[in-house]
């Protein structure tokens, strides 16, 4: 089990933030005047820390690295924040300061903030050899205990006390003389206490967070081997707890796909010139569960850091997708493929060819060809046998063309009666001439449609093009001109010749 502690990340911002305040009052402003004393910084302290927002980061008690995964704020506005507290209430522990200070005028505060009936100057001496504190005391006025200090830490210096500091307080003391040696061991002893109880609670409070978040979550080291995994995520990989300790995040995977995905995350991160620091990473992934269940899951990864800022794991959080992601690709393939012959649709091809066209895609033998094809007299078909018949001669149609090609090269159906073949990387416009020839040896046996036997003939218009020179709507224009063509003159193709 991990265990951490806490300290309040806010705190030590907003005591540089008061030092900063502190360092640009002038000597003689009443700010840094009050502000020099304890009992007044502290009280602007408390103040600010009780009227905002209070961040913590987590330290693991073990390695002492710093996990801000779950606690991470926006440290620009939280500075900005603090300074517009510190404007807000630095007038109030002034004017608390001011008060005090004029004790000769027997000025008695708004509010009663002090009984001053009770309340005199006294002079606080703190030595070292031996660990004591003296109260010397009480005085009207600050005046008068500064007149008389010298006396007090002259007779110490003869009593042999040694690291003598001394200061002036306006308040009432509870003793004249502390023994500092009994008293902070005490105190300490009832921190000790203290910090043990909240570090119980803490931890408690922390594993909690992690056991029982709603998220399917893994704690992972360097090397991919999984240290920590809550009750999700052994529900959602249908895996024991023991089972998932210590083994390979890649027992899900095939070579190795779940620690590659991580590594090339922060590669191309890098390579982006992006902070890894950032947040969150995300990523897609399959993985293969116990008996053979596949599902798709959307990994959101974050870095775990020591306290040298070295990477030495991953904090991941799983959701299942697999529904999710079953209609984005029925969607996918909605919006690609044509929904009566399977062909992939004009949107399709037209991405076909721009990939085609695109310079990237060069190669030795960069031309290419467009064949497009239009159903003679498929009109007639419809009004004589029907239109349900007429789409069983386009799935049938659809069928005959996919034998006519290659494995590389792509075939479409554009809408109606309308398919487009695109030819890739031929060394000749005769290769051209020889799909449409398989096209027509294809279409010389009868369609066998509903116990009836139905010719089809097609006209084809054909568009020689390289990758170097053509552009989609000269191509997809050449095109039709070239099938009219051919159809007008009843031939079975046409060539367009630029």
């Amino acid at each position: 089990m991990m265990s951490y502690r806490v300290f309040n990340s806010t705190l030590s911002i907003v005591q540089t933030e008061i030092d900063h305040f502190s360092e640009n009052s002038a000597l003689e402003d009443f700010h840094q005047q009050a502000l020099s004393l304890p009992y007044f910084r502290n009280k602007l302290v408390t103040k600010i820390l009780n009227n905002i927002p209070n961040h913590h980061v987590l330290i693991h008690d073990q390695t002492n690295y710093i996990d801000d995964n779950t606690f991470c704020i926006g440290v620009t506005d939280e500075i900005l924040l603090i300074r517009k507290k510190i404007s807000e209430y630095i007038r109030e522990v002034v004017t608390e300061y001011q008060v005090l200070s004029v004790v000769d005028k027997k000025v008695i505060p708004k509010n009663n903030l002090v009984p001053f009936s009770e309340v005199f100057w006294w002079i606080r001496i703190d030595t070292m050899k031996p660990a004591m504190t003296y109260y010397f005391g009480p005085f009207d006025s600050l005046r008068e205990a500064e007149e008389n200090c010298n006396g007090y830490i002259e007779d110490l210096i003869e009593e042999k006390a040694e690291e003598i500091t001394f200061d002036y307080q306006y308040f009432e003391p509870d003793s004249l003389t502390i023994n500092r040696d009994v008293k902070d061991l005490q105190v300490e002893n009832e921190q000790l206490w203290d910090d043990l109880e909240y570090a119980k609670f803490e931890k408690n409070y922390y594993e909690s967070l992690f056991l029982f978040s709603p998220d399917s979550c893994l704690i992972i080291d360097n090397n991919g081997i999984i240290r920590l995994a809550n009750g999700n995520a052994q529900e959602m990989l249908k895996t024991s707890k023991e089972k998932l300790m210590n083994s390979s995040v890649n027992l899900f995977t095939e070579n190795g796909d779940f620690q590659q995905s991580l590594h090339l995350m922060c590669e191309t991160n890098n390579g982006n010139g992006k902070n890894l620091d950032q947040k969150n990473h995300f990523f897609t992934i399959k993985l293969s569960l116990p008996h053979g269940e596949m599902i798709c899951v959307s990994v959101k990864a974050n870095i775990i850091w020591d306290c040298e800022h070295k990477m030495i794991g991953w904090h991941l959080s799983l959701h299942d997708i697999t529904n999710l992601q079953e209609t984005h690709d029925d969607l996918f393939r909605q919006s690609r493929y044509d929904s009566l012959t399977n062909l992939p649709n004009r949107r399709s091809l037209l991405e076909f060819l721009e990939k085609v066209l695109d310079q990237e895609q060069k190669g030795k033998n960069n031309q290419f060809a467009v064949l497009f094809l239009d159903i003679n007299k498929f009109k007639s078909i419809n009004d004589t046998f029907g239109h349900s018949t007429g789409d069983e001669v386009l799935v049938i149609l659809a069928k005959r063309l996919m034998t006519c090609i290659r494995s590389f090269d792509h075939v479409s159906r554009l809408g109606g009666d309308e398919f487009m073949i695109v030819l890739t990387h031929i060394r000749s416009p005769h290769e051209a001439k020889e799909c449409a020839y398989r096209i027509q040896e294809s279409l010389s046996s009868c369609f066998h449609v509903s116990q009836k036997e139905i010719m089809v003939t097609v006209s084809i218009g054909i568009v020689i093009g390289d990758m170097d020179s053509s552009n989609l709507p000269k191509i997809l224009s050449h095109a039709d001109m070239a099938m009219y063509k051919a159809k007008k003159e009843k031939e079975l193709f046409y060539i367009h010749d630029d």
